[in-house]
Order: C-alpha cells, then structure tokens, then sequence
C-alpha cells in the first residue's frame, strides 16, 4: 500500500513538471560539503555558462537525494529557497535497490524566486540538510537524470520550472535537462573518507583574521598543503610551498575555509576576507 501511494505522488509530481527543457540557458544541480561540519550539506543550482544577463525566476524545482541504505536526513532542520520544501523518503527496497535509501525534495514556491543572471556564473543553494547517524561508509549524492535509476522512474528526475527569456511575458518551462546527467562535480560524497584516524591539528592559529591580503599559519612545522575553498565547496587556492603564508590578495571579499594538512593531522579554519 505504502509503495503504491508513493509512485502515484511520484507519477503526479513528474506529470507537473515534465516539460521540454530550454536547449540553450538551463541549470545543474551541485552537492557541497561544509566543511566546518561535515554532516552538513547544501544542494546548489548551477547555471550553465551564458551570456543571458536576464535575472531567472523560479516557480518549482526538484531533485533525487541517494543514501546508504538506512541513512535518514533530519527533515526537521532543512532549509530551502522559499522555505516550504517537501523531501519525501522511499526505501529502496521498493524499486529493488536495497543497498540505498533516498529522498525526493521538491518545492512550489508560493511566488516565482529570482536567481542571479546566469551570465554572472554564480550559484544558487536551494536546499540544506544534515545527514543524521554520523554514516562512515557508503555514498551519498544526487541521483543523475540519465541513471538507470531515474530512467525507470522517471518522478525522480531532477527539474527547474523557470522563467530565463526576457520577453516581458511569464513563461515557466523545464530548465534542466532530463537526458543528462544534470549534476555539476561534486555531487556526490563519499562518507569512508570520514573513517580515517587522522588527528585533527590542534596550536594552529592564522592571523590576522579578516584577512586584508596576507595570512600567517603558526602553532605547527610539518604542513604539506594548504587548500582554500570559497563558501561553495571551490577550490581557489592551493599551496604545495611558501606554507606558513596565504596569499588571499587576488581573491574578492567573503568567506573562505583554509584546510591545512600536515604530516601530523589537519584542521580547516574559517577566514573572512575584506
């Protein structure tokens, strides 16, 4: 009884939203990792490169979120673009997958949501969650239009319906592409990375903090790399010599996260650049 109501609400869903999608402007989704918490996580959407200067107005979106088997997210403390997103279990079992679990979050947003114009390449996060059980093995990642998985159930199919051409008329259309993978690396995380007995540094300090140009690492002498990452998951720096220094110069304001790694453990450390 269970799985006929769910494929019935996953038929009525995919019937909503199975539009043809736009050729030319369109959208990707991306999952990244917190860093500073590493349970926690955002689903972003990507635009795909273009010139289109027009800001894009968001009606619904959606899209497949795959687990280990038995591996929840707290639904309770999720977060969207409009704020009243729906993110829907199904056990595997059902669609003889027994090894994962998954969830099927999609939202209708109560009025269209504008994003940043594509042109300006910058994502968009519709959607924050934490993984509950502290997992340290198996993957999770955003189930792939063109999956085996997807194909046969095409409901979990990731879509956009949004408004991307200026013609001062509002037409809401199927912005991702439903025989591509329509993911952006990463979109997937692998939890066994978690597992590892690497000692988290402890002494470290980088000054100063905010950061004008130039940070200085001390409290630790055997760093091997230094990785900066800006508050999407991208890394922007990367730094095999000169490790007790970051050169932050050529990177524009915000909030970034410094990973060193040393011989003797790691630890990520959050600067804000002015």
């Amino acid at each position: 009884m269970k799985k006929t109501t769910f494929i019935f609400l996953l038929c009525a869903t995919f019937a909503l939203f199975a539009n043809k999608v736009n050729a030319q402007d369109g959208y990707t989704y991306t999952l990244i990792q917190d860093p500073m918490n590493v349970y926690d996580f955002t689903v972003q959407a990507v635009p795909n490169a273009s010139s289109n200067n027009f800001a894009t107005s968001v009606q619904s979106y959606g899209f497949t979120i795959i687990l280990p088997d038995g591996v929840t997210i707290d639904i309770s403390g999720d977060t969207s673009l409009g704020g009243a997103v729906s993110a829907s279990f199904f056990d595997g079992n059902n669609f003889s997958q027994p090894t994962l679990d998954g969830y099927l979050v999609t939202e209708t947003l109560g009025s269209p949501v504008s994003l940043t114009a594509p042109s300006a390449g910058m994502n968009t996060i519709v959607y924050s969650f934490t993984v509950q059980g502290n997992p340290e093995s198996g993957l999770i990642y955003i189930l792939e239009n063109n999956s085996s998985l997807a194909t046969a159930i095409t409901p979990l199919k990731s879509f956009m319906q949004a408004d991307m051409i200026d013609n001062g008329m509002a037409e809401f259309v199927n912005v991702v592409d439903p025989n591509a993978p329509a993911v952006t690396s990463p979109s997937l995380f692998d939890f066994s990375t978690l597992s590892t007995s690497e000692v988290e540094l402890t002494g470290v300090n980088v000054f100063p903090n905010p950061v004008k140009s130039t940070a200085t690492i001390t409290g630790v002498s055997d760093i091997e790399t230094v990785e900066i990452t800006n508050i999407t998951g991208q890394r922007v720096l990367y730094n095999t010599t000169n490790l007790e220094t970051i050169d932050m110069s050529g990177l524009p304001s915000g909030i970034y996260f410094a990973k060193i790694k040393a011989t003797s453990g790691s630890k990520t450390v959050k600067l804000i650049k002015e």
